[in-house]
């Protein structure tokens, strides 16, 4: 199985505050080939890593407390973010773990043991932010360890152009068209993901893994599962479809690839 990659989503977010470098470092440690990351922006336009629209579900005040009302990352600025607490939330051993920029995440893993995931949440971003967002990613001349996660094809074709040399993930609705499409513009270099059936991907409204249509997607290129938390689903998604990756939450560790 050493050609298997396991990848850490947000980092090992189950024992260390996701999106945090402490969760990145410690994903690298345990040997996760991917580490999976989300973006968003700050007042003053400056990328970092968040997944959600909103602070108040990962940081916290210096003094512990929770904030009540709703707040933006983009109401806040980076010195305001900076000020945050974003390690609490996870326990008191993790007290005065900030939140990252992303120039600052690219930095610390550019010698890991690791590829970099930039999550879709990216398409979400105004012309001027992605701009800042591919612009910071160029900037730190690492573009072999970095791929993008595409959910739409015109986001796609843009990164693939723009980032040659850069894996292109994608985990859009996967039609014959889009899949002859996304081979065509970057033919070896492409995962799809396709989302198995449980507890975590209960949100999802689209098809899940099964057997056939694993087959299908796999005579377009590699395929990765998201997202798994038992053995029994890393066996199947390995035995039964055929996955070259499959993404955790931190459940799975790496060393485990050895029982299946």
């Amino acid at each position: 199985m050493s050609e298997f990659k396991f990848q850490a989503h947000r980092g090992d977010s189950v024992s260390y505050p996701e999106n945090t470098l402490v969760s990145y470092l410690a994903a690298v440690e345990q040997g996760y080939k991917i580490v999976e990351m989300d973006c968003k922006f700050t007042k003053d336009n400056v990328c970092i890593m968040l997944h959600d629209g909103t602070i108040n579900r990962t940081c916290r005040r210096d003094d512990g407390s929770a904030f009540e009302e709703k707040i933006a990352s983009t109401a806040l600025t980076l010195a305001e973010i900076k000020a945050l607490d974003a390690g609490l939330f996870k326990g008191e051993q993790f007290r005065g773990v900030r939140i990252p920029t992303l120039a600052e995440t690219l930095e610390t893993l550019r010698n890991a043991d690791a590829d970099i995931k930039l999550d879709n949440v990216f398409q979400s971003f105004n012309e001027e932010q992605f701009e800042i967002f591919c612009e910071t990613v160029k900037a730190a001349d690492m573009e072999e360890k970095v791929g993008f996660t595409c959910k739409t094809l015109p986001y796609f074709d843009w990164l693939a152009k723009k980032f040659p040399r850069a894996h292109m993930h994608y985990d859009g609705l996967m039609t014959k068209e889009a899949l002859e499409h996304t081979r065509a513009v970057a033919e070896g270099r492409v995962t799809y993901w396709i989302p198995y059936e449980n507890k975590s991907t209960a949100w999802f409204k689209g098809r899940f893994a099964d057997p056939e249509f694993c087959a299908e997607v796999r005579k377009y290129g590699n395929i990765g599962i998201w997202t798994i938390g038992t053995m029994e689903e890393l066996s199947e998604s390995v035995k039964v479809f055929g996955a070259v990756a499959a993404e955790t939450n931190g459940q799975l560790k790496p060393y485990m690839l050895a029982d299946i």
